[in-house]
């Protein structure tokens, strides 16, 4: 199966996944998680922005409790965002970000449940996501994502509090995803597609790790 339609079936949500593989000798985050993201971001035109903490699918459904016309009138759907959902084209022409990645940290996850949360991401991109400190080795290391065991996580290893905008999160989620993916054919329609691996800012002050949650 070429690249391109493995991530349409993801962002489409229509993979039929076999069980996953055995875990393989990555590293486990577990201990330098802290928290889920906070996010801030404006909910109701010409309200006050607001902090939520949650995962990236727990603030979008708060979100649109809040607001159900969010998606419409702030969201990416707003003539007014300046963001918009992203492609699968080479990162220098989707995000300010760095080719510092690599594969060989983390747990194989289903690229299908990274997906999922990369489309919750995008859709509470207008905000802002954020981190406690952390320092180099010890992020402070907080869930974007957690869908079926398979994680996004945004590390800090500033010693100051980390702010950057969601959208970049899940731009940097799907670097790691178009780099570190394999794919095994299940016969017929059937395909597992499993990946895991870290990207860097890049000033290296931060990171975006894809790992088992």
């Amino acid at each position: 199966m070429k690249l391109s339609s493995i991530f349409t079936f993801i962002f489409a949500g229509a993979i039929t996944s076999a069980a996953l593989p055995a875990e393989d000798a990555g590293q486990t985050i577990t201990n330098f998680v802290t928290s889920t993201i906070t996010w801030t971001g404006q909910i109701i035109p010409g309200e006050a922005a607001v902090s939520i903490t949650g995962t990236a699918e727990e603030i979008y459904k708060q979100i649109i409790g809040l607001n159900p016309n969010y998606d419409n009138e702030l969201g990416l759907n707003s003539s007014n965002s300046t963001v918009k959902r992203r492609d699968f084209e080479l990162i220098e022409k989707r995000a300010p970000t760095s080719n510092d990645w690599t594969c060989a940290y983390g747990n194989d996850v289903n690229a299908e449940s990274i997906g999922a949360g990369v489309r919750y991401l995008y859709s509470i991109a207008n905000g802002d996501c954020s981190a406690p400190p952390g320092k180099p080795g010890a992020g402070g290391c907080t869930v974007s994502s957690c869908n079926s065991g398979a994680g996004i996580f945004l590390c800090n290893d500033s010693s100051n509090t980390l702010h950057t905008a969601c959208f970049i999160v899940a731009d940097n989620a799907v670097e790691v995803l178009i780099n570190c993916q394999r794919s095994t054919y299940n016969g017929g329609n059937s395909w597992t597609t499993n990946t895991h691996g870290q990207i860097f800012s890049k000033d290296r002050s931060w990171n975006v790790i894809i790992n088992k949650c």
